[in-house]
């Protein structure tokens, strides 16, 4: 009997046997992987689809996020009012001219309290700008303008040789009146 065992084994039969069963075990795995694959690929398109109905959706309005109060905004404008009116005499017998000035600076309260302590000698200096100005000057085409800048250029000069910087940003005419 064991004798025809092993001649069934090593026979036609067995040969057939094996290539049936390896033919069998292939195609069982060729079904797993087939089905792997199948899914994989209904994933992606699942995918796809999905990214191609967001990109024809408008995007979100954008949220408002409210900033933690961090103090003061250093970049606030502050103005620094140099007092009273300057009255300074022109060349011409009888005409005099007459501004107000204040310096604006967008440099923080450091800045703010460093012109504030030197606003006599700034006014001062204004003084000493407004006096050299010509009745031609005072009466020309945007003088005040022209004021304005030379005053932020001789302030600006007189703090940069003191404090190292450019404080004031800007110079306001509050008040400018030829007499």
């Amino acid at each position: 009997m064991v004798k025809k065992i092993l001649a069934l084994l090593t026979g036609p039969f067995a040969i057939a046997f094996g290539v049936v069963a390896l033919l069998a075990l292939g195609a069982g795995a060729g079904v797993i992987i087939a089905g792997k694959m199948a899914e994989a690929d209904a994933k992606r398109r699942a995918d796809l689809k999905a990214a191609e109905e967001a990109a024809k959706r408008p995007p979100p309005p954008p949220e408002r996020v409210r900033l933690p109060d961090q103090g003061p905004d250093p970049f606030v404008a502050r103005y620094i009012d140099l007092g009273d009116e300057i009255l300074s005499n022109l060349p011409a017998r009888g005409r005099a001219l007459i501004v107000q000035v204040a310096l604006m600076t967008q440099k923080g309260e450091r800045a703010e309290k460093m012109l504030t302590d030197n606003k006599i000698r700034l006014r001062a200096l204004v003084v000493a700008v407004v006096s050299e100005i010509t009745v031609e000057e005072a009466t020309a085409q945007g003088a005040v303008e022209a004021l304005a800048q030379r005053l932020l250029k001789a302030v600006n000069a007189e703090i940069r040789r003191t404090e190292g910087a450019d404080l004031v940003d800007d110079v306001l005419i509050r008040r400018y009146f030829v007499q």
